[in-house]
């Protein structure tokens, strides 16, 4: 039987899988890298057993993501396991009729993360500390669409997660970022902006997220795990499992 396919949403080069792409290679699963802002059709979603669309500097709303919205909604509407992460969150929330708009204050860094009573039962998150560290990179805010779950927030930002039917997910925060990628972040002149809006610093931010490395990696590996079981299992209920 050949790998499962997997179709990764990036929006720009430096935005990666982060530490999914070690978890995701260990389960033998085989990822088709799709770039959204170049103006190209986007392959049918139907055609990949899940997908998982990147964080990036660009806004939700922005027009040059007006196929990644499509292809998103689409994906989502036909069952296709899916997984958000930060602007990936976001553009999924803004595909099914949530918004997106600019928070009150940017939030960066790692920080505490939340669950929500529902998460208790949730396929992702049950089981884990009903409070935990995570990665945060972002200045807008969504509103969930209308039926989505809840399972995370912030004490900065009340939506962190959501489930959207049964194998959508959409996360607005990271727990796959390492100090690796923060290096190629610095080549990107948004994600240097807000960093000064926020007064950070570079080198205490990268010290930070290596001493919260341990904890992420569990989390991280527990997340894509088990989003990846419920791909498969989607797999097979649908057919889409190549022979």
């Amino acid at each position: 039987m050949r790998p499962l396919r997997i179709a990764v949403l990036q929006h720009e080069a430096a935005t990666g899988l982060g530490a999914f792409a070690g978890a995701l290679s260990d389960l033998g699963v085989e990822c088709e890298t799709l770039e959204t802002t170049g103006g190209a059709a986007l392959p049918d979603p139907a055609g990949f057993a899940g997908a998982i669309a990147l964080g990036g500097s660009l806004g939700a709303n922005d027009p040059s993501l007006g196929e990644a919205r499509r292809w998103i909604r689409n994906a989502v509407l036909c069952d296709v396991p899916f997984l958000g992460i930060c602007l990936g969150a976001q553009l999924m929330a803004r595909a099914l009729g949530g918004s997106v708009e600019p928070g009150h204050r940017p939030e960066v860094g790692v920080h505490d993360l939340f669950m929500t009573d529902a998460a208790r039962h949730d396929p992702l998150f049950a089981g884990l500390p009903r409070r935990l560290q995570v990665f945060g990179w972002h200045e807008d805010s969504f509103t969930p669409p209308r039926q989505a779950l809840p399972l995370a927030g912030s004490i900065a930002y009340a939506n962190q997660a959501f489930r959207w039917g049964a194998t959508a997910y959409g996360l607005q925060f990271h727990v796959e970022v390492r100090p690796d990628d923060l290096r190629r972040w610095a080549h990107v002149p948004a994600y240097m902006r807000l960093l000064e809006a926020v007064g950070c610093d570079w080198n205490a931010l990268a010290d930070a997220l290596r001493a919260a490395t341990p904890a992420l990696d569990e989390v991280a590996h527990t997340l894509i795990e088990r989003w990846w079981l419920l791909a498969v299992g989607a797999a097979a209920v649908q057919q889409r499992i190549p022979a």
